[in-house]
């Protein structure tokens, strides 16, 4: 696979998590978030394994171990997010969580002393940025216990980002499966103990279906098969666009008013994007240039 089409897959998982940000909010309206989140683990990797049962996918000690620590990770992130969307306004949440996108190049750097290419840095930057002016367009910058906590849920969404870059040759598909499977299971202490609805409408049921099958099942796999193809922090980067979408889908959906801020927020996010597709090209011609010089 084409690095092109690696960050393509990101941007797809970006888009669906865009439509995703609707269907939670239809969800929400029967589940609590730990019945939901439960649902959607579960519900993604019993979906998940059936690929791996049918092609006979080997269980690799490495496979195993990457979905494991991503898992437990991707668990972790979601539970901070909850903990600290009930103290925190959903704007604030939505850019405090995507902090991701700067820590990631940081987090390689730390543990592999990998510098941060400065173009997809530059490009992490505008993007943080862009979603700030969506997520805050409303309201001032301050921070609370809540917004510490999501903090810390960007931490963990950054490394599960980070741990899935390591899985070298090791297959998307099983780390998917073992992934999803250890995120249910962090998800049955908080599910099980929370309230149920008795009955369900016809948008939550759809609203579960789709976070189930497309924004947990079809996304983790896209983006577990795409990092082994294209760099964590160009990953991050495109993934963060699902603000972007979450936007576009609410106005378009739901029919949310958009303020002059959140439309240059959008340009933004989309410049980001279009600089992380032009980095390789960059690259290249800025060498061809120094060796010119030289």
């Amino acid at each position: 696979m084409s690095k092109q089409k690696a960050n393509l897959y990101c941007l797809l998982t970006a888009v669906i998590w865009g439509g995703g940000f609707v269907a939670t909010e239809m969800g929400l309206d029967s589940f609590t978030p730990f019945a939901f989140l439960l649902l959607r683990f579960a519900g993604g990797a019993l979906l998940a394994w059936i690929p791996v049962l049918y092609h006979h996918e080997q269980m690799t000690k490495q496979a195993v171990k990457i979905g494991t620590i991503s898992g437990v990770l991707l668990y972790l992130a979601f539970a901070f997010q909850t903990f600290g969307l009930e103290r925190t306004t959903t704007g604030m949440n939505a850019f405090l969580t995507a902090v991701n996108v700067i820590c990631v190049p940081f987090i390689v750097w730390m543990l592999y002393r990998k510098k941060p290419d400065p173009i997809v840095f530059a490009a992490a930057v505008i993007c943080l940025i862009g979603i700030g002016c969506l997520s805050l367009s409303s309201g001032s910058f301050s921070l609370n216990a809540g917004d510490w906590l999501t903090l810390v849920c960007a931490v963990l969404f950054a490394g599960q980002i980070v741990s899935l870059s390591q899985a070298g040759s090791a297959s998307a598909t099983v780390i998917n499966a073992v992934q999803l499977s250890v995120a249910a299971l962090c998800a049955l202490p908080f599910g099980l103990t929370t309230t149920w609805p008795s009955h369900l409408e016809g948008p939550a049921i759809v609203s579960v279906l789709y976070s189930i099958v497309l924004a947990t099942f079809v996304c983790y796999w896209l983006q577990t098969t795409a990092q082994q193809y294209t760099s964590p922090a160009a990953c991050s980067i495109l993934l963060g666009t699902e603000s972007l979408w979450g936007n576009l889908f609410g106005f378009l959906i739901l029919h949310e008013a958009k303020t002059p801020i959140m439309i240059i927020g959008g340009v933004l996010i989309f410049a980001s994007v279009l600089m992380v597709e032009a980095a390789p090209a960059i690259e290249t011609f800025l060498a061809r240039k120094r060796v010119r010089q030289a």
